[in-house]
């Protein structure tokens, strides 16, 4: 628990602002809560009361005051335009909940409970109705008519050239072999071209949740940006639409998706081109993230070393869309 809390600036025992929390949203007394170990900057969790389950997003301690709003703006804004997101709790009329126990402020929010696993915890791909149901989310996500403030995310796929650049020194030599040959590839975009739009940057297994019921909800908004919208497609490719075990399954997933998506939103043909290298270079930033956080962070979570073998596969799979 240490290790989640240092995301945060609230330490030692967290039943006192728990306790607070249930009183201020009136959700209940107090009973217990459960960590959730995926992701990896905010301090997520169930929080359990004598009238059932919510789940509590604390936001970790290096995002301002603005950016959990712009957080909040987004989740809104992707609930009005119908994305299948959990519901969102206000305390009196704010969605964002302060607290300051301690010396320092803790920013929070609540959200429904929706139960049920991620896809990265049922270990298995979407059935082809479920690939059409993510798809249509994404396109949601992409058609909302909001440009928020740039959020830097060390994972994204726009940020190859500077994380490479800056971490590429913890890759071994044979992993460089694999990802070198992308930069030139990268350098060669020209992201003036290709149209922009809200994307979720983050359409990945641990951030979708399927209930008992079967219905999927897309969550965590932590990274959307404004930004090329075909990246929402390559962040899919990387994982959620990529079956390590079969290659000819994941070549059926890219066609099919590109199919689905363009029922609603018709992609430029430099976009269909570039997409084959932000795919690889999405598996690439895999490989280079996750190498960091093993080697720097001392990251060997179950979901950390998910990433880091997917990145390997990605980039030997001699897969070409």
């Amino acid at each position: 628990m240490d290790e989640f809390q240092k995301r945060i600036n609230y330490q030692g025992d967290l039943k006192p602002l728990f306790s607070k929390v249930c009183k201020d949203y009136n959700i209940g007394s107090y009973e217990s809560h459960e960590l959730i170990i995926q992701g990896y900057e905010d301090f997520n969790l169930i929080l359990i009361t004598d009238k059932g389950k919510f789940f509590v997003k604390i936001f970790g301690s290096f995002r301002s005051e603005k950016e959990c709003r712009q957080y909040i703006e987004v989740v809104n804004a992707a609930l009005s335009a119908g994305v299948s997101h959990p519901k969102l709790y206000k305390n009196h009329d704010d969605f964002l909940y302060k607290t300051s126990l301690a010396e320092t402020e803790d920013r929070l929010s609540v959200f429904e409970y929706i139960g049920g696993n991620s896809f990265f915890e049922l270990n298995h791909n979407p059935t082809n109705k479920e690939l059409q149901f993510i798809i249509k989310q994404a396109v949601l996500i992409n058609s909302i008519q909001l440009k928020p403030p740039l959020i830097y995310d060390s994972w994204a796929i726009i940020n190859f050239l500077k994380e490479y650049r800056e971490k590429g020194k913890v890759l071994e030599s044979e992993q460089k072999l694999l990802i070198n040959p992308l930069v030139a590839d990268f350098e060669g975009i020209n992201f003036n071209k290709l149209p922009k739009a809200l994307i979720h940057g983050d359409l990945i297994t641990t951030n979708l949740m399927k209930d008992k019921n079967g219905k999927i909800y897309v969550i965590d908004f932590a990274v959307a940006n404004y930004s090329p919208r075909i990246i929402e497609l390559a962040v899919l490719f990387n994982d959620t639409f990529f079956d390590k075990g079969d290659i000819s399954q994941t070549k059926d997933y890219y066609n099919l998706a590109l199919v689905e998506y363009q029922k609603y939103i018709t992609l430029t043909e430099y976009e269909l081109e570039t997409l084959p290298i932000l795919v690889k270079v999405g598996h690439a930033m895999h490989l280079l993230r996750a190498t960091y956080e093993k080697v720097i962070n001392h990251n060997n979570s179950k979901e950390n070393e998910y990433f880091l073998n997917l990145g390997k596969v990605g980039l030997t799979s001699g897969l070409e869309n």
